[in-house]
This record gives C-alpha cells, structure tokens and sequence, in this order.
C-alpha cells in the first residue's frame, strides 16, 4: 500500500455563483484515521462525497489508490468505487429491508456471489461491526441509533474497502455509544489496515478517536495535524475552534494551554 490512500489537488466545489471550496488540497495518509471538521457552510459532505466519486468537482483532481480518477475509463472507476465503503449520515439504511438484506446489497451487486455462501459473507460483516446475531433479520425502525449507525458500518465493511468515509457517524448517539463507536473504528482501522476519514462536531472524535484533524476554512483545507498541535496555532479561525469554550476542557487536557474564556 502506497503512504497515501486518496488525495485531492486544486479541488473547486461550485453551486451556482457560491464556490464551498477553492484550490483545496487534501492527502489521506494510509491507515490512519482523519478527522474532517469546519463550520457549518464550509462543505464537509461536499468533500467526502467528492472523495468517494459521488460528486465531481468543478476542478481539480481526485486520485484513490495511485489512480487518477478523472484520467481513467468507467471500468477502472467502478473498480475503484468498490475499495471505498461510506457510512452516510443518518444511516441511510433501506426501511423495507433487514439489517442482513441491506449489507448483502453491495455483494449482490458487485459480486457473484450468491445464496448461503452471500448470507455468510454479510452475516461477517454484521458481527465485524459489533452487532448481535440476532439484528440480522430485524428492520431498521426496530433498532437503536447506535445500531443503525454499526448496521451502515456493515454494509460500508462489505466489500472490504481500503477507504472508509464517515459522515457525522456519532451525532445523535448517547457518549457511551460515540465512544463505543469511536473505539470500534479505531480497532477496525488497526485490524484492517483502514483509511478512514470522517467529518464530525464530536470532541470526543477529534481529540481522542483521531490521528490527525483536516480543518476546513476559507474554502479550502487550512491546516491538518493532530488536534493538539493544531490547538496550539494562532489562525483565528483555529484559536476559535480548539481554544474556545467547547474545546477548553480537551486544549488543557490534551494540549497544555490556557483557553479562552
């Protein structure tokens, strides 16, 4: 594996006359989880689903594994889609489906695998992901919000991807179940040999779950290292995030400094 799983050059995000980003840059190091944060406007899902071939961008380049995403025929970019599993916000499960029928429609429609030799493999997943035998057959609705959230893993986990986008993965969970969440990406990253990136407001996540925090600012990607490095730099819009009230507790903690008040 190459020391860069994905990385964007010169990426222009536009929606109409509004550009959300502008000459951004990004590299994802392999096997090491990225924390994506910004304010609100500054594009976050924009860009994860610009990494994940969701979204093409008005400029600028997108390269996953070595490849040149833009430079390369349709079949090469299927393939390349197939290494990135994403957990979208929310969940995004199908209702009408069970947890099991949801993981299994990625290996329906990008293997040809079928009947038991199908249910197991996706029955692995649902375990990887840290869920009970028995949700297998049960229905979203019947879930938890921590549940739901290991259940989009699983079916993200499906095709064992090399890259793993996560959008928002603990908002709306109790801190039990975030931590939990949290420590089960980090074992799956190790195990697995993971890239992951997830955008997230969690503290928890940024300080604690992550190797290093992209922070998005001025329409472009303004600073990435570990949250207590970047704590202690004096942007403004840094000395904001990592040094106001909500973060005062973590800077001290984890970075050594005085906050504001």
């Amino acid at each position: 594996m190459s020391e860069t799983t994905a990385s964007l050059s010169g990426i222009r995000n536009c929606f109409g006359s509004e550009c959300v980003h502008d000459g951004l840059d990004l590299a994802l190091p392999s096997g090491r989880i990225t924390a994506l944060v910004g304010g609100s406007g500054s594009g976050k899902t924009v860009l994860l689903r610009t990494l994940a071939m969701l979204h093409e961008p008005d400029a600028g380049s997108v390269e996953l594994f070595g490849v040149d995403a833009g430079r390369c025929g349709e079949r090469r970019r299927r393939e390349l889609r197939e290494g990135i599993g994403m957990l979208f916000q929310g969940g995004a499960l199908f209702t009408a489906l069970t947890v099991l029928e949801n993981v299994m429609l990625p290996l329906q429609e990008h293997t040809r695998l079928r009947g038991a030799w199908l249910k197991e493999l996706a029955m692995s997943k649902v375990l990887m992901a840290g869920l009970p035998a028995d949700s297998a057959g049960k229905y979203p609705a019947a879930l938890s919000g921590g549940m739901v959230k290991r259940a989009a893993l699983a079916r993200a986990l499906a095709l064992d991807p090399g890259l793993l986008i996560l959008d928002e993965p603990t908002s709306g969970l109790d801190p039990i179940s975030a931590a939990a969440f949290d420590a089960l990406v980090r074992e799956l990253t190790d195990s697995l040999g993971l890239t992951v990136i997830q955008a997230t407001h969690d503290l928890d996540s940024i300080w604690r779950g992550s190797d290093q925090v992209a922070f998005l600012a001025r329409k472009r990607v303004l600073a990435m290292a570990p949250a207590a490095e970047l704590a202690r730099r004096d942007e403004p819009e840094l000395a904001a995030y990592f040094r106001g009230s909500r973060s005062a507790e973590y800077a001290k903690l984890h970075a050594g400094l005085p906050t504001e008040d």
